[in-house]
């Protein structure tokens, strides 16, 4: 049995072994050997020799990122060497859960939910000025060949949920489908992918970084390489970081992975690397926690169709506000611990994932709107009347009172009713090393760091998180192309 290593917050772990189950399920290996040679009980064996190898990239991190990067790197003759701290490859990208983010797909076009590249990244602009309108547009003018490479192997990124979503056909988990196939193309592309390998150190050589300094199951090493590119992921699960950083949310629920703790952020500081927008996080409004203390992201409740009411039965904000963490303002600005999303039969019908969620108990249920309420503790009548105004803001197709216009994917009128009872979570941090566009790290005079760059979530790259897969998949490969032009 494999083991892991968590280096988390308890509400992770059940989360994170879940998806591991989920991988081996999919007969998916980590390529570290036997793992029972990996166990703590090998670390009071006599320690080997320090070894010294050499490789033109070693990539740090292997979540979809990383492992975007490694493949096309190595599909392209470079020799790359791939280190991950966890017993199996996936990180933060194992838990994405609902969508793809991407703007004028021809999916999109063809469901008539056309915007252009250009009005999307001006509304983006026009609620964050500090937004990267270029390195935005970079990206969306790139996520159609992203999906095309991603639909070849099987993603089944087929199912339009809005003029910028684009979803799993039969609506399961989004990270596991993509931690799959980024696995099984790392195997065919023979990347050297080293797992429970932690990195210590960026080796410099004055201003350039010319290596890194690991340990692994057989002892430490050193890897001199031409360029070390960070994919490290957030900082969420390290408590000491969010006290640091982000005091405000520190003590709440996380739902990345549990090895997200800011390692990279760490090692690049170190190496003269400026760190920006550290107090910027992403909040996720819908965080589900059981009775043993684990945390569940149950945002697809809401992306399709539910609703969000307080514990007086009403709504009181746009259910499906793009800033989350503003949402997740207006959440715990209501009376009590929690909320609820209200939802329907059609949307478990819809989501295998939120039927994975009722087959194991997340949810309250009612043949009425009148015996959920009571399931729920909040006064029927009110509950009753907020689900009729929903249906005719639905037949109108139009939210008069709080502008809701994406995800309204069900009139909410089929039984079984559900409500499952959210509180707000770190879902991803959003600042961290500086980048330029060319995703090379800044120093703190301004200046990039030879041979280092970063990518993904432990990158301030100026997106913001606004959409995570797409930039694993679409940086991870436009980077490697980059490396391989120099």
């Amino acid at each position: 049995m494999l083991q892991c290593r968590y280096q988390g917050g308890n509400e992770m772990k059940k989360l994170y072994s879940l998806g591991l189950s989920l991988l081996l399920g999919f007969g998916l290996t980590a390529c570290a050997g036997n793992p029972q040679t990996q166990s703590p009980a090998s670390s009071q064996q006599p320690e080997a020799e320090t070894k010294e190898e050499t490789t033109t990239t070693v990539v740090v991190g292997a979540g979809g990122a990383g492992m975007m990067t490694a493949i096309e790197l190595q599909n392209n003759g470079q020799e790359v060497i791939l280190l991950e701290k966890q017993a199996m490859p996936g990180g933060a990208t194992l838990l994405a859960a609902t969508y793809f983010v991407a703007v004028n797909t021809e999916m999109q076009k063809e469901a008539g939910m056309g915007l252009s590249i250009e009005d999307y990244v001006a509304k983006q602009v026009a609620s964050n000025p500090d937004f990267n309108a270029d390195q935005l547009q970079r990206l969306l003018e790139n996520s159609q060949d992203s999906i095309d490479w991603l639909n070849e192997r099987g993603a089944n990124l087929t199912r339009p949920m809005s003029n910028y979503q684009i979803g799993i056909e039969d609506g399961s988990s989004l990270g596991v489908m993509l931690v799959k196939i980024l696995n099984a193309e790392c195997e065919k592309a023979g990347v050297d992918l080293r797992t429970e390998t932690q990195v210590t150190e960026i080796l410099m050589d004055q201003d350039k970084a010319v290596g890194v300094k690991a340990k692994g199951p057989e002892g430490e090493m050193i890897i001199h390489a031409d360029h070390v590119v960070l994919a490290t992921g957030g900082y969420a699960a390290n408590q000491d970081l969010v006290k640091e950083y982000a005091s405000q949310w520190a003590g709440t629920p996380f739902t990345t992975a549990v090895g997200s703790t800011g390692d990279g952020h760490q090692l690049a500081k170190a190496a003269g690397a400026n760190l920006t927008n550290m107090d910027v996080v992403r909040m996720n409004p819908a965080v589900y926690t059981d009775e043993n203390g684990s945390s569940y992201s149950l945002s697809v409740a809401r992306a399709e169709g539910g609703i969000l009411v307080n514990l007086k039965g009403e709504r009181f904000c746009n259910d499906y506000y793009p800033d989350y963490t503003q949402l997740s303002r207006w959440m715990i600005e209501q009376e009590g611990d929690y909320t609820y999303i209200v939802f329907d039969q059609k949307s478990v019908d819809t989501s295998s994932r939120l039927a994975d969620f009722k087959d194991r108990g997340f949810f309250l249920e009612g043949q009425t709107l009148e015996e959920l309420a009571d399931q729920m503790g909040v006064p029927a009548e009110n509950l009753t009347a907020t689900v009729e105004k929903y249906r005719g803001y639905f037949d109108q197709g139009k939210d008069e009172e709080f502008g809701r216009t994406n995800n309204m994917n069900t009139r909410i009128d089929q039984a079984p009713y559900y409500a499952v009872k959210v509180k707000p979570g770190i879902q991803v941090t959003l600042g961290g090393i500086q980048v330029n566009d060319a995703l090379q790290v800044m120093n703190t005079e301004g200046q990039p760091i030879e041979g280092l760059y970063a990518l993904g979530e432990c990158a301030d790259d100026g997106l913001f998180g606004g959409a995570p897969t797409n930039i694993d998949i679409t940086f991870g490969r436009l980077l490697a192309q980059h490396l391989i032009n120099q």
